[in-house]
């Protein structure tokens, strides 16, 4: 222990996608400077910046389900007892699964967890082991009022230990730069009108399939779109061969994972989602702090962020129809998308900082200490 500052232990499965950048954001805020954190994550970091706080990994092992789980726990038993947490932040499934055994067991004090989406890779064993231990944690924070619906339901928590604090992001833009270097290696030219799409190819529940069968109704309408797809994953492969089967190999960009993508965001126009399930993405807040209106799927948190007609459009989810419609008329009013853009980032301004997302997390950091004595 630093100071009097309490030992703040993030556990997490994984430090990457939406969920580990908004983490090492969070560690990075003025608010969190009381605690001294360190994180503990199950896979190597992926995240875009390196983090602000010691990282070390589980360690990696060949057993499988259920042997490589009872390896791990009883890893984190030794090596929590001897690390003396005041209280253990879990991310993701088998983290929090871990830290609810060792709070039965003493081994850790306090216990928070996250909720970053709405189950929907949580099949009957997960919920019965979420429901059989569900008085365990101190608190269960969602990132939306959707997500905080399903986790009330399913899991049979005390709503009054389920709290909502949505997803932040520093407002703040960087500095412009030049763009036409990045822009000849993605193979745009600067008469296309780019919808930008940040997923996870390794996750149906992104919806990409649907996306790549929207891509032949937006080109019809609008020639010179471009659709540049940022991210990675096994689908992949398959995504490109739909791509060349509709016949819009040529409109699809395959940009890969990238580090910049504050460039990218400049390069777009106009921002999508197809998700089939959100909990509160990212992508969308960091869309519309570009000045990028959003077409999203009206699925869990994005009517939460997204207003309607307003910061952007929402469509049906699993409807390559309807998000094509919205994708081309928008695409062919640049006013309207100008003025969703400027209504979107002032709607990040005023709700979405994550200097208060992360005030709200130390207050509630320091309210479940208050109440089970820790400093």
């Amino acid at each position: 222990m630093t100071g009097t500052r309490p030992r703040l232990q993030i556990l997490t499965a994984d430090l990457g996608g939406g969920t580990g950048n908004h983490l090492l954001g969070l560690l990075r805020q003025p608010a969190l400077e009381g605690f001294e954190a360190s994180i503990l994550s199950e896979r190597p970091l992926t995240a875009r910046e390196d983090p602000p706080v010691p990282l070390d990994r589980l360690p990696e092992t060949r057993l499988r389900y259920p042997l490589a789980q009872f390896a791990r726990w009883r890893w984190l038993r030794r090596e929590l007892a001897s690390r003396r947490p005041d209280l253990v932040h879990a991310f993701f499934f088998w983290p929090l699964i871990y830290a609810r055994l060792l709070r039965r067991a003493g081994i850790i004090p306090a216990l928070v967890e996250n909720r970053e989406d709405q189950g929907f890779s949580w099949g009957r064993q997960e919920y019965a082991l979420l429901r059989a231990t569900r008085r365990l944690p101190d608190r269960v924070i969602c990132v939306s009022e959707a997500v905080r619906r399903v986790v009330i339901e399913r899991e049979g928590l005390d709503p009054a230990r389920v709290v909502t604090i949505r997803n932040g992001i520093d407002p703040a833009l960087p500095p412009e730069e030049p763009l036409d270097d990045l822009r000849a290696e993605l193979g745009l030219s600067p008469g296309d009108l780019v919808l930008g799409v940040v997923a996870n190819f390794n996750r149906a529940v992104k919806g990409m399939g649907h996306l790549v069968e929207a891509v032949p109704l937006i080109v019809r309408e609008v020639p010179n779109a471009r659709v540049l797809l940022l991210g990675r994953g096994e689908e992949e492969a398959a995504l490109r061969e739909r791509c060349r089967a509709l016949g819009v190999a040529d409109a699809v960009i395959f940009g890969g994972f990238r580090r910049d993508m504050h460039r990218c965001y400049r390069l777009m126009h106009l921002s999508g989602l197809t998700s089939l399930s959100e909990g509160l993405s990212i992508t969308v807040l960091e869309s519309m702090k570009f000045g990028l209106p959003v077409v999203a799927t009206a699925v869990g948190g994005n009517p939460e962020v997204v207003e309607d007609g307003v910061t952007g459009v929402l469509v049906p989810p699993a409807d390559p129809a309807a998000f094509a419609g919205a994708v081309a008329a928008l695409l062919r009013d640049p006013a309207r998308r100008a003025a969703m853009g400027q209504a979107g980032r002032r709607r990040i301004e005023s709700g979405f900082a994550i200097a208060g997302v992360a005030e709200r997390y130390a207050a509630l950091y320091r309210e479940v200490l208050a109440e089970r004595g820790g400093r």
